[in-house]
């Protein structure tokens, strides 16, 4: 049979049938043993272009071409950026340029520059000559001494969410962001597609010629952020904070840099069981081996066994101590809230005055519905109390000793007396006048005598967990010390003084206790000094009148967050200005014993609170056998691990320079 045209048309449509039904009798076979819903769920068929966004898989998506760039930014500049909330991603492109053209380019802008300049004689014409020059100057002196590279930056930034509202959400905030840092990104219209492609990992940039910058490696490194998840300041000042989840390295902080640190104060925040006391104890043991002044507040004595182990001294206070800490003594003549005075009379009737203020909130703390009327009975009375013993113009404090000072009892029989001088005054004091009595002549005798603590320890700490059946003695016996000891911290400003004060919402039951301690809290850094403050009842300190406990919290330069129950979670989310990352809440959520969230002024990071061997040993020994297996009694040879091997003794003989 002749072979023809239409016979191998024929043929070949027979073929192509026999093969689509070989195709078809696969695909019912592949049919039977896959999934078909999951493959749609893994590779959605639906894709949109539009003009300002893509429809994908049910999610829509849009991306920003960064076009304008601030002129100086320093490192992690973008954190505000990577931390905002939502799917975005930032995906960037750097390419090397021609680095001789960039040398012609600023020797002939500088040659033109200074030609511009010496023909105009505008003031604002010369001044942004001069601006320029100054910025080529530097970009030429970078690259002729090899200090940099020149370099083009494409930079994407990609958004996505479930509807088109979240999308516009989600833009509005990231516009925001971008106006704050002085960026300028646009929406590519009609270019939506190249954009998509061009923020995937994919190494396919097709919007180079509208998105590219020209800048040095210096400034280009600046968008890296190394900084977020690194806080290591290694230096011999330097504090070893915990281990970096993230890195695996060290978090370690040098508070004395004020170029870096505002200020030494920190919140230690944690619920119970998390690891709050363990970085604490920690904290502790190394401020000790640096040569720090450690004054402690304990309510719940956990820290007695360390200080007594260290050498330190422990004052136990109950009800009935005989340690005593007279109120009504004036330990220190700084004054807190001004420094301005024009002689000095002026200036002891101002350190009374500020003595008589804090004793009213002391009695707030005794009696805490103490109205207007009492305290200002109180007032008269306690300035009174304190011309009778002769504590005004004409005193020299210096000389003045803790038995030339009134006690409670003193000021408990003046009140008494008003009975008989003025009744009016006693009718409206009496209530206070009973509470008083208990204080002087009852159970709670702890506040009624002369001063007899004397501070002459490095490390000094105050155990008040006998008063923790005695909610209102003990807060006000937090209130009392923590005053003592601001008063010494004030006496110098020569010697590093570190103040830890824990469970630190003992202050915040009474707005009066709570203003001093806030006021007291800002002026550590003015005497070389740092508290850190800690506490597991987050939701009492950030409940507190004015805000004054978040203001506390803010104010600290260094932030610690361990785990926290859900309520406390949403408390430091809605009254604390700082946001954190989905990560971030999770982690503070988890509870996770010993891992915490540290931020350091504007970096943050995840770490690991990790005791060394001999901090272990000391702190929890039954933890130490179980880690190393050995006896908590016997000191292991430390200095033995650090000697030479006889290699590394015959590598140093042999060195050559």
């Amino acid at each position: 049979m002749p072979l023809t045209i239409a016979s191998l048309f024929s043929s070949k449509k027979r073929v192509d049938k026999q093969e689509d039904q070989m195709n078809q009798n696969r695909q019912d076979l592949l049919h039977g043993v896959l999934e078909t819903e999951d493959l749609n769920a893994i590779y959605p068929f639906v894709w949109k272009e539009n003009k300002n966004f893509i429809e994908s898989g049910g999610n829509f998506i849009k991306v920003l071409a960064v076009v304008s760039y601030p002129k100086e930014q320093k490192g992690n500049w973008l954190s505000d950026l990577k931390r905002l909330k939502g799917n975005i991603s930032f995906v960037q492109y750097l390419e090397p340029a021609n680095s001789e053209g960039m040398i012609g380019y600023y020797n002939d802008s500088i040659k033109n520059k200074d030609a511009e300049l010496l023909k105009t004689r505008d003031p604002a014409t010369r001044i942004k000559l001069q601006s320029e020059l100054e910025s080529a100057r530097y970009q030429l002196n970078q690259v002729l001494t090899n200090r940099s590279n020149f370099m083009y930056l494409y930079t994407y930034i990609f958004i996505q969410a479930t509807s088109l509202e979240d999308l516009k959400t989600l833009e509005q905030n990231v516009q925001r962001i971008l106006t704050k840092l002085r960026m300028k990104a646009l929406n590519p219209h009609y270019a939506a597609p190249m954009a998509f492609w061009s923020a995937l990992p994919l190494g396919d940039n097709q919007l180079k010629d509208y998105t590219y910058q020209m800048c040095n490696s210096e400034t280009a490194s600046s968008f890296f952020p190394f900084d977020d998840s690194e806080i290591c300041y290694l230096t011999p000042t330097a504090q070893v904070e915990g281990i970096n989840k993230t890195t695996n390295s060290l978090v370690a902080i040098d508070y004395l840099d004020t170029q870096r640190t505002l200020n030494q104060n920190m919140v230690v925040i944690g619920t119970s069981g998390v690891g709050k006391s363990t970085f604490m104890v920690q904290k502790i043991l190394r401020c000790f081996a640096m040569g720090i002044k450690i004054y402690i507040i304990d309510p719940e004595n956990e820290y007695s066994q360390i200080v007594n182990l260290l050498g330190g001294e422990v004052v136990h206070l109950s009800s009935n101590s005989a340690t005593k800490i007279n109120p009504l003594e004036i330990f220190s003549t700084e004054i807190t809230d001004t420094e301005d005075f024009n002689d000095k009379a002026e200036f002891i009737k101002d350190l009374v005055k500020q003595k008589v203020q804090r004793l009213k909130a002391f009695f707030k703390v005794l009696k805490s519905d103490l109205t207007q009327v009492e305290s200002s009975i109180l007032d008269k009375t306690l300035s009174n109390l304190y011309n009778r013993f002769s504590i005004n113009e004409e005193s020299d404090f210096k000389n003045l000793k803790s038995t030339d000072y009134p006690i409670l009892e003193d000021f408990y029989h003046d009140l008494g007396k008003l009975k008989e001088t003025d009744e009016e005054r006693y009718e409206r004091i009496q209530d206070f006048y009973f509470i008083l009595e208990s204080y002087v002549h009852g159970s709670n005798s702890l506040f009624n005598g002369h001063t007899n603590v004397n501070i002459n320890n490095s490390l000094f700490s105050f155990n008040l967990k006998a008063l923790q059946n005695e909610v209102d003695v003990q807060a006000a016996c937090y209130f009392n010390i923590f005053g003592f000891l601001w008063d010494e911290i004030t006496k110098t400003k020569e010697e590093l003084i570190y103040l830890f004060i824990d469970e630190f919402h003992f202050l915040s039951k009474n707005p009066d206790s709570m203003r001093f301690f806030y006021q007291a809290y800002k002026r550590f850094r003015k005497y070389n000094a740092g508290a850190i403050a800690g506490t597991q009842q987050i939701i009492d300190v950030l409940d507190t009148v004015d805000n004054l406990g978040a203001a506390m919290i803010e104010n600290s330069h260094t932030k610690v967050f361990f785990g926290l129950d859900n309520k406390g979670v949403d408390d430091v989310i809605k009254k604390i200005n700082l946001s954190f990352s989905d990560e971030e809440i999770s982690l503070l959520r988890a509870k996770r014993q010993g891992e915490a969230l540290i931020t350091y002024g504007s970096q943050r990071a995840f770490i690991r609170v990790e005791l060394t061997q001999e901090e272990l040993r000391i702190w929890n020994k039954k933890r130490y056998i179980e880690m190393y297996g050995l006896d908590p009694e016997d000191i292991p040879d430390y200095e033995a691990r650090i000697e030479m091997t006889p290699i590394e003794k015959e590598e140093v003989r042999n060195f050559v320079l």
